[in-house]
């Protein structure tokens, strides 16, 4: 409202002086300059009334395009679900092998897979190598269900490993 004020104003008095030089020029007019001067303050009070009511109301957020035009700032994205599962039965399969069992060694199988059947090749102990007994698909559940289960560093390595093959 405060930015249009200024404007109203000098809306106001223009009108003003437009309609009070008609009506001292043109008398016989005087119902038809008088009804047009009361519509053009109408007009003007409801253009103040938009304008305060607009101002009233809170912005809304810019949406991400319009930041990313004028290279605002970002928000930062949230992280991928299965990105944090798959993080979470890291974890998991790091601390107990009845996790590393059901959870994480059937992706890890899958993944191999995937991989060696992109090079033509089928899972077994000559293209797995070391890790065959840990991948093979008729390995049996642990005994020990809260043994430890992988170390950290040797699920790097197998994943290095199966990196390496396609």
């Amino acid at each position: 409202m405060k930015r249009h004020l200024f404007d109203l104003v000098v809306l106001l008095v223009l009108s003003s002086v437009v309609a009070g030089y008609l009506l001292l020029a043109e008398a016989s007019w005087r119902d038809v300059i008088l009804r047009v001067y009361v519509f053009v303050v109408g007009a003007l009070a409801m253009l103040a009334l938009v304008a305060a009511a607009g101002d009233a109301v809170p912005r809304r957020r810019q949406s991400e395009l319009e930041l990313a035009l004028r290279g605002g700032a970002r928000p930062k994205p949230k992280p991928l679900h299965e990105l944090e599962k798959l993080q979470r039965e890291v974890t998991l399969s790091c601390a107990a092998a009845a996790d590393l069992h059901y959870r994480l060694l059937p992706q890890l199988r899958e993944i191999a897979q995937a991989r060696l059947e992109r090079v033509g090749r089928e899972p077994g102990p000559e293209t797995l190598g070391r890790w065959w007994e840990l991948l093979r698909p008729d390995r049996p559940a642990p005994h020990d269900m809260f043994a430890p289960g992988i170390k950290l560093d040797e699920l790097r390595a197998l994943v290095r490993d199966l990196e390496r093959i396609g």
